[in-house]
């Protein structure tokens, strides 16, 4: 294989791997707002559109 292109791949992995860090990060974020959240002030969807 050509130099460039494991470079290339090793760039496009970088991004894969950081990205899916973020997104797991912020699934852990919005978890605890959730878990924090004053679900007191929470009210039931009633969907009219039977």
């Amino acid at each position: 294989m050509p130099d460039g292109l494991i470079v290339v791949l090793l760039i496009i992995a970088g991004v894969a791997v950081y990205t899916i860090g973020k997104v797991v990060e912020n699934m852990r974020k919005s978890e605890r707002q959730w878990e924090e959240a004053d679900k007191s002030k929470i009210r039931t969807w009633d969907d009219d559109d039977d």
